[in-house]
Parts: structure tokens; C-alpha cells; sequence
């Protein structure tokens, strides 16, 4: 057809050529079209089409003995007949090669790659793609996976059962080897048995191996509990256990039991009761559950443990006694036991020869003498204890010993001899022998223990008893102790001299103890003397104690300079020393023609950041300067030098000192008090005594160096002076004069300062003059107060008949008070003084002024002695509260008032008062008209807080002395 066409057209051309050319060209195509027709349908037309395998099942993984369906899919082939060929690269060629399908009973050589084509009309297809197939010779197992192994009471457990690495598998289940369920491949269980799995896949169904089993046990709610026959809460190896397994509301079911050791278990026959015989291996936890015999799936729950502890020694018995030795008609008690464990008999043995006694409380009580044991034993068979230690028991006689001292001191310090004495009341014809309870270890059998060198070892107490020689095992009763105490310090003497500072020709008291207190010393006094060639002092026996005193006193009579003292006790055979005591100092104002110390500038009080300069002067070539602060210790100022002494001071702080001079020759100087205060104002008054009869001038002192004018002095608290004047001067000063000074100046008040007055001084060329002035003056003074007051008494008399006794009492308070002594005292580190109160009220009856009784604080009250009528009692450097430190450095703070001190120096008692606006005292005199003052004359009006009014009608006037 396509040829036909192709001429047509040519045929048709008008022109020649062209038609040639197209026929020619026509005619090419023609062939070409049909060659391509022809190869389409006879020759290459098989080659177009898909063939691939297919694999029934298609499992991933075939096990040897499954069954295996290949086939051979021609994909586009239509219902044309095919032929079909197979190749495998395996050596195991199936019989038939030509089949679509290719049935295969696997096994291990049947591995391998296969692959297939078709075939017809002599034509072909293209092979297929391989598919692998891959057999496992060894045939699967199943594995049996349970959430739990043991149901709850009421509860249930999930088993679960696969195959791995491979799939399509369905699951059979059993229990007990009988079928219960299939397909799943998990099961909720609720009852207890013995279960296992299988897979299964494939037609005809090829099945796994089974499967591990898994026993589950159901938990029923019986309780089970371990009971032990003898709860003894330590075992001991050896003894027998007995353990017991109890099912609680166990009704009539029969049970088999199981046990566990920590966790091993242990089986013991199934039985309840588990007996054996304790070794160390044996602690542990204990438990047990029992299991129902009908059905051997059905437990209770594991019981609560039961913890043992088996100890691997042999205990032994204790065995202790209230006395050993059993007093005359009486028993003694024994106890025995078994530490940290119960349930003990005890046997008692005597010389270990019988058992004669089994006690359940472990004590008896025996009256023989002897030696005695015991055991314990417990358990069924009787499991024993170890024998105690033997104990003896001894038979008391009725001899009495009794331990003494020779010599009889119960308090020894190191070194010291003594010998402890055990002394019996009738020893007859009877040999002893002695036994000894000491501090230390004794093995003597005499009836002394000596002690030649005593040592805190020896502190204790010291018993004894005798023991018969011919009877060992009677003896007398232990004495009574006696308790011996040994220090290993040397024993320490502490002096104290009272009183620390002296009136002229007064005694002084010593008194030596002994620390700590003991008894039996004899006591030696001795006098300190300065010694040039040694830092410290040679000491020298003091008169009458050579041989020592057997009291701790001694009395110095007609005392006059300043000087040391030291003492020392001895006691025993050899004779015992102890350290000599520290210094004990008594000052004294007076100077020492021998030695003299003079202070620069002369005066009590300094200001702080003052120069002072102390000098020593005397029949000596070696001088040195000894002070003696608030703080109590003594130092040197300066040390010895042969060209004279002096010591300059810087005084850096608040506080005070006594100082004194020491010569190499051996001499003390007279001693003066140095104070020194941080206030804007001190009073400058004389370090020594002044000589009755000489003048004296006292003065104001500013911080500035400046003399305060206008100045306020008082007198014992008694204003005397408050005109313009600079100083206070007093030109014949008499033992009236003494006592302590003050100046206020500008709401300024200094501290005040004791001024002591010696008696007549044969040196003074004017003394005769002058005390004949004085006295005139006092016997003038006497008379107008006896005038004065006897024309009070007649004006009072009309009103209140009263008031003459208690003016004539005023008046002989005031005889009474005025020779009497005012003096200084230092005492220990605290600077005190001495003051003369009177016995009575001022008034001769009861006082109604409060204002006036006022108390000495931080007074040392040792300081005070009695003389006379009156109480002799300390009283500070100052009234009010003073606060600084002494020249060492040392802080101190004294407080002091003022208690009814009466002082009549003048003809007059001084009043003191104040405006609401006036700090400045002013003076006030008894006189005018009777009845117009209130106030009693003998009556202390100087009291600094109390305001007294102005008398009406009287012009207040100033006495100077």
C-alpha cells in the first residue's frame, strides 16, 4: 500500500525529473517500512517483556523443613503459551526446571539466588532480577518473657512469647503440658503453674521449638511467720537453734515449708521446724513461706526476717562479790552473770569440788570462807558457759586495826618524809601479817608503809587490815581510810604586815601562813636589807626567832622607818623548808638620817605627761629607788650606783606609788605616796610629815602650770578659806592641822590629798614660840565653844528640856575626837587611810539627816584597827569617783564619801550652802539669838550635798587660819 502511494505521486508530476527523484526516494521508504514491520512481528517482539520472581510466604528468614513457593511472573505476556526456564547458583537443581511455579521443601542447601525467563516461538525473554533465598538449618525457639513469676493476692501476670529475628508466627500456650490458648502472642494469667510457648507458621504450619518453661506461683494471703524457741538476742557457737515456721489462719490445709538464708535458699525437708547447730557462718537473716500441698503452685509470701548473730567465742561468767571478806555472824553476796545475753542458769562451785547450788536470778549469799566459782548453762541440750575467775571469800575475826600518821599530817608537799602506821587493838599472842590498799602498788606485809620522799603519786587514801599467820583466810576488817595528799609544789609562805603604813613609834602586826593550809610548821621571821652587791635583799633573823614561833604572828613594837619583811616555815624530821614568802613592806614617813628621799617638786599630786625627779641622799655610796604601784608589784626605779640615786618620772598615766630609797649600806629611806591624775586640778601639799610648829603653805595648781587665785580650800571637807589669796597658809601647824586637803577653783574641784603632821622637832629653833601660840590658841578655841554652848543651853532649855543632854554629849564628842590621829594607809595595792570615828550620834540622839551617813567603797578592810574609844577606818585620797591608771600602766577605779567625820580645828563650825544658781560655798557661823539655828553644834554641817540655809539675821563671816 505504502509502494502504491508512493508511485501515485510520481505519476502525477508535470515534471520528469522531479518524479524520477521522488519515485526513487518513495520507493527507499517502502522498503525500509516494511523490514521494521517484519522484525516487529516475527523477530524481536518476546524480548519487551517484565519477568520477575515471587516468594510465598514471604518471610525474611526460612528455617530448614519449612515450605517454599517460587514463581515465575511474565509481566504483559497476555494469555500467550509461555515456556519457562529457571537457573539458581546454588548446586541443589530443582527437578523440575521448565514449571511457572517452583515448590521447595527447605533446607540449608536450598540457599542461594534464583531467577527465571520465558520462552516461546523460539524467542525468549530477559531473566528476571535474583531473589535471595536464605535458609536457617537450626530450627527456631520460642522465648517465654513474665512481668512477674509470682502472682499477688487478687492480682495477675502477663506472659508474652516471641521468636526472634523472624516473623508471621502464631502462638500456642501451655500450662502443665496442656494446650490452654493459641494465636496470641501474650496471655494474662491469674492462677499459678508451670507455663511454656510455641510458634507456629506456614501451610502446612511449621512450629518452633517450645519455649523455655516459666514457673509462676500464686501468693495466697496466709501470713507466714519464723519464731525461734529461745529469743536469746545473742547466740553463741555451739548452742542449738531451733526455728519454727508458723502459717497464720492456716486452717486445715497441709503445707510444706521452704527456708532462706540471706539469699540462698535452703529446703530442709519441707519440714516447719528447722534445728542446727550455730557456727559463725550461721548469722544471717532467716525467712520461710510455706506452700500448699494440693496445690504446689499456691505460696504465702516470704515471712518477715528473723536476724541471728552467732558469736564465735565461748562466753565466760562473770563472778563478783559485795565483800570479800564476810563479817563476824554475817553472809556476803555473790553475783554471776554472762554479759550481754539472757536466759542463764547459774551453778555455784566451792574449791571447784561440787555443784552446790542452781540459782535462776544469778546470786546466793555464802557464810563459809573458801574460794568460789560459777558458770552459766542454757538450752536443751544444756549448752555451758566458760568457769568464772575464782573469788575468796575470807572469815572477818574481831580485832580492829586503824591506820595513823606519824607525824599526823594529812597534807605533805613534794620531798617531805612520813610514815603510815597500821596499828592493831589487841594483837594477844597471835602473829599477823598486813594487807594494804595504797595509791601506789605495795607488796610489804608489815604493818608500816614509809613514805621517805613524798610525790603526788602518794595522794590517795590508805586502809589495811592483819591477816592471821596460821589462818590465811582470817582476817580482820579493813580500817577505815585516811586520805593523804601530796602536792609537787613546794609549800608557799604569804606575810602581811599590818598596818602597811605607819604613825610614829606605832607596832606592826606580821602574819606568815602557809598555802596551802597544813599543820605542823614552826615559823621564821626576818628583816630585808638592801645589799648593794645583789639585786634583791639579804634577809636577816628578826630577834626571838631563831628557833621559830609555833604561831603564825609576830609583833614589831616601837616601828619607826619604812622597812621589809620576809618569812618561811619548817616542819618534820629531817626538817622540811619552805620557799621563803615575798616581801612585805611597812612605810613610813619619817626621814632616816642614814638615808632621805626627796620628790621634785614637793608635792603629793602631779598631772599626767609631769616631770617628777626622785633623789636618795645619806651616809651611802650605792643608791637605788624602789617603787611600790597601785598594781602591787615591786619594781626598781633606778638600780644601784655609786653616785647617788635619782630617778626622773614621766608621768604617762593616772595612779599612784609609794616610793622609797634603799642604800647600799642597808638602810630604807622615809616613803612618800606619789599620785598622779588627769584633771584640770591638783592640789600641791608636801610629800613628807610636816613638824608641828613649822609653817606650811598650800597651793592650787592648774594644768596650764599656772596657781589658781580665788581658791576654795577645804579642811577634812570643811571650807577654811574663799578669799583671793593664791596659797593657803598656815604658819604653826599643829596636830589639828592634819588631815586631808582640797582646793576648788571655777566648778573645778582637785582631788585631795593627806597631810600628815609629826610631832615637835628639837631642830626647830622657833618650836618653842610657836607651839606656845597653838595652844594658847586651842585653850582660846576651848573656852568660847564651852561660852557658846552654855548660852545655847539656857536659851534652849525653856523649850525643850531635851537639848541639854544632847549639847553636853556634842561637847564631849568633840573633847573626846580631838587629840585623836589621822594617818595614812597603803595595804596590799590599794592606797587607804585611817580615820578616828566616834561612837555615838553627833546629837546624842537619833539622827533624822540621811543626807549626811555616807560608806567607804573599795575600802580593803584589813586596813582598819581599833584604839581607844574610837573606830579607827579607812578613808580615800578623795570624795566621789576618781578613774585612771597607776604609774605601771595598770587601770584602777576608787570611789569614796565621807561618814560623820568630825574635825574641830577652829573656834567655829563651818556651814556650807549653795544658791540655785551659785556653785560657790559660802560661810556661815553658830551665833545670834537662841533658838535662830537649828542645828546642834557638835552636828557635822560640812556634808558637800546638802544645801543649808543662811541663819536670818546673822552676817556670815570667814575665820582664817
Amino acid at each position: 500500500m505504502i509502494c502504491s502511494l508512493c508511485l501515485s505521486v510520481c505519476g502525477h508530476s508535470s515534471t520528469a525529473t522531479v518524479c524520477v527523484d521522488v519515485k526513487m526516494e518513495l520507493t527507499l521508504l517502502c522498503v525500509l517500512s516494511l523490514f521494521l514491520l517484519n522484525m516487529n512481528i516475527y523477530g524481536n517482539d518476546a524480548g519487551s517483556y517484565r519477568v520477575s520472581v515471587t516468594k510465598q510466604p514471604s518471610w525474611t528468614q526460612t528455617f530448614s523443613g519449612e515450605s517454599i513457593t517460587l514463581t515465575c511472573e511474565i509481566h504483559g505476556g497476555g494469555d500467550a503459551q509461555w515456556e519457562y526456564e529457571w537457573r539458581t547458583s546454588n548446586s541443589n537443581q530443582p527437578d523440575d526446571k521448565t514449571g511457572k511455579v517452583l515448590m521447595i521443601r527447605a533446607d540449608e542447601s536450598h540457599s542461594g539466588d534464583y531467577s527465571c525467563r520465558g520462552r516461546r516461538n523460539h524467542e525468549s525473554t530477559q531473566w528476571s532480577d535474583n531473589i535471595t533465598l536464605t535458609v536457617t538449618s537450626e530450627p527456631p525457639k520460642a522465648r517465654l518473657t513474665a512481668g512477674s513469676t509470682t502472682i499477688s493476692v487478687g492480682g495477675s501476670v502477663t506472659l508474652s512469647c516471641s521468636v526472634d529475628g523472624s516473623d508471621g508466627w502464631k502462638y500456642d500456650w501451655f500450662r502443665s503440658a496442656a494446650l490452654i490458648r493459641t494465636n496470641n502472642n501474650s496471655i494474662r494469667i491469674t492462677d499459678g503453674g508451670n507455663y511454656y510457648c510455641r510458634g507456629g507458621r506456614g501451610n502446612p504450619v511449621y512450629y518452633t521449638q517450645n519455649s523455655v518453661s516459666v514457673t509462676v506461683d500464686k501468693t495466697v494471703s496466709n501470713k507466714a511467720a519464723v519464731k525461734r524457741q529461745h529469743d536469746w538476742p545473742e547466740i553463741f557457737k555451739g548452742e542449738v537453734i531451733t526455728l519454727t515456721c508458723e502459717i497464720q489462719a492456716g486452717g486445715d490445709t497441709e503445707w510444706e515449708y521452704e527456708w532462706t538464708q540471706g539469699n540462698v535458699r535452703r529446703t530442709p525437708d519441707g519440714r516447719k521446724l528447722w534445728v542446727f547447730t550455730a557456727y559463725g557462718s550461721s548469722s544471717g537473716n532467716y525467712k520461710c513461706r510455706g506452700r500448699q500441698k494440693t496445690n504446689s503452685y499456691s505460696f504465702t509470701a516470704w515471712s518477715d526476717a528473723l536476724r541471728l548473730t552467732v558469736t564465735a567465742f565461748k562466753p565466760k561468767a562473770e563472778l563478783r562479790s559485795d565483800e570479800t571478806d564476810i563479817p563476824v555472824g554475817g553472809s556476803v553476796t555473790l553475783s554471776c552473770s554472762v554479759t550481754s545475753s539472757s536466759g542463764w542458769k547459774y551453778y555455784w562451785y566451792r574449791h571447784k569440788s561440787s555443784e552446790v547450788l542452781i540459782t535462776q536470778h544469778g546470786e546466793t549469799s555464802v557464810s563459809q570462807e573458801g574460794l568460789y566459782w560459777c558458770r552459766g548453762g542454757r538450752g536443751n541440750p544444756v549448752y555451758y558457759t566458760q568457769y568464772s575467775d575464782s573469788v575468796r571469800i575470807n572469815k572477818n575475826v574481831l580485832n580492829k586495826v586503824v591506820v595513823t600518821l606519824h607525824p599526823n599530817w594529812t597534807q605533805l608537799f613534794s620531798g617531805e618524809t612520813i610514815t603510815v602506821r597500821c596499828e592493831m587493838d589487841d594483837r594477844g599472842d597471835t602473829e599477823w601479817e598486813y594487807e594494804w590498799k595504797t595509791p601506789r602498788t605495795t607488796n610489804t606485809q608489815q604493818n608500816e608503809v614509809n613514805i621517805s620522799s613524798a610525790s603526788s603519786s602518794h595522794s590517795g587514801n590508805y586502809s589495811c587490815r592483819g591477816r592471821m599467820r596460821n589462818a590465811q583466810h582470817d582476817t580482820t576488817e579493813w580500817s577505815q581510810s585516811i586520805r593523804l595528799t601530796v602536792s609537787d609544789n613546794k609549800a608557799q609562805c604569804v606575810l602581811t604586815a599590818s598596818p602597811s603604813w605607819l604613825s610614829p613609834g606605832a607596832s606592826v602586826a606580821l602574819s606568815c601562813e602557809v598555802e596551802p593550809p597544813s599543820a605542823g610548821w614552826r615559823f621564821y621571821w626576818y628583816q630585808t636589807v638592801p645589799d648593794g652587791s645583789h639585786s634583791s635583799y639579804r634577809y636577816e633573823l628578826l630577834p626571838g626567832s631563831e628557833h621559830g614561833t609555833e604561831q603564825g604572828s609576830y609583833m614589831l613594837d616601837g616601828h619607826t622607818h619604812t622597812a621589809g619583811y620576809v618569812c618561811r616555815a619548817a616542819r618534820g624530821e629531817p626538817v622540811y623548808y619552805t620557799d621563803y614568802s615575798k616581801a612585805a613592806f611597812v612605810w613610813s614617813g619619817d626621814a632616816d638620817p642614814s638615808a632621805s628621799l626627796t620628790v621634785s617638786p614637793d608635792t603629793v599630786q602631779h598631772f599626767t605627761r609631769d616631770s617628777v625627779s626622785l633623789s636618795c641622799e645619806g651616809n651611802s655610796t650605792e643608791w637605788r629607788v624602789r617603787r611600790f604601784p597601785e598594781g602591787g608589784f615591786l619594781s626598781s626605779c633606778s638600780n644601784w650606783t655609786t653616785s647617788g640615786s635619782r630617778c626622773d618620772i614621766i608621768t604617762s598615766q593616772s595612779g599612784s606609788a609609794v616610793v622609797w630609797c634603799e642604800s647600799g649600806s642597808g638602810h630604807f629611806s622615809n616613803s612618800v605616796n606619789i599620785t598622779v591624775h588627769d584633771a584640770g586640778l591638783i592640789l600641791m601639799s608636801p610629800v613628807r610629815p610636816v613638824t608641828e610648829g613649822l609653817s606650811v603653805s598650800l597651793s592650787c595648781k592648774l594644768k596650764t602650770g599656772q596657781k589658781a587665785s580665788s581658791v576654795f580650800f577645804y579642811h577634812n571637807e570643811q571650807l577654811i578659806q574663799n578669799d583671793s589669796r593664791v596659797e593657803l597658809n598656815i604658819s604653826a601647824v599643829s596636830k589639828s592641822h592634819e588631815g586631808f586637803y582640797k582646793c576648788w577653783y571655777q566648778g573645778t574641784e582637785s582631788p585631795q590629798s593627806w597631810m600628815a603632821v609629826n610631832g615637835f622637832s628639837t631642830e626647830a629653833p622657833s618650836f618653842s614660840a610657836s607651839f606656845i601660840v597653838g595652844l594658847v590658841v586651842r585653850l582660846s578655841v576651848i573656852v568660847f565653844l564651852q561660852l557658846l554652848l552654855l548660852c545655847v543651853w539656857r536659851n534652849m532649855k525653856a523649850h525643850r528640856s531635851v537639848s541639854t543632854d544632847k549639847s553636853s554629849a556634842t561637847q564631849q564628842t568633840v573633847n573626846q575626837l580631838e587629840p585623836q590621829l589621822y594617818s595614812s594607809l597603803l595595804h596590799g595595792d590599794v592606797c587607804v587611810y585611817e580615820s578616828v570615828r566616834g561612837s555615838g550620834n553627833n546629837d546624842g540622839g537619833t539622827h533624822d539627816d540621811t543626807e549626811e551617813d555616807h560608806d567607804y567603797n573599795n575600802v580593803d578592810p584589813n586596813a582598819a584597827t581599833v584604839r581607844g574609844r574610837g573606830v579607827l577606818e579607812p578613808i580615800p585620797a578623795g570624795y566621789g569617783r576618781e578613774a585612771g591608771y597607776t604609774l605601771d600602766g595598770s587601770p584602777v577605779h576608787r570611789r569614796a564619801t565621807h561618814r560623820q567625820t568630825t574635825i574641830h580645828s577652829h573656834t567655829h563650825t563651818y556651814g556650807q550652802w549653795r544658791e540655785a544658781n551659785q556653785p560657790n560655798a559660802r560661810l556661815w557661823t553658830v551665833g545670834g539669838e537662841p533658838g535662830e539655828n537649828p542645828r546642834k553644834h557638835g552636828e557635822n554641817v560640812q556634808t558637800p550635798h546638802r544645801k543649808a540655809p543662811e541663819p536670818p539675821g546673822i552676817e556670815p563671816r570667814t575665820f582664817l587660819l
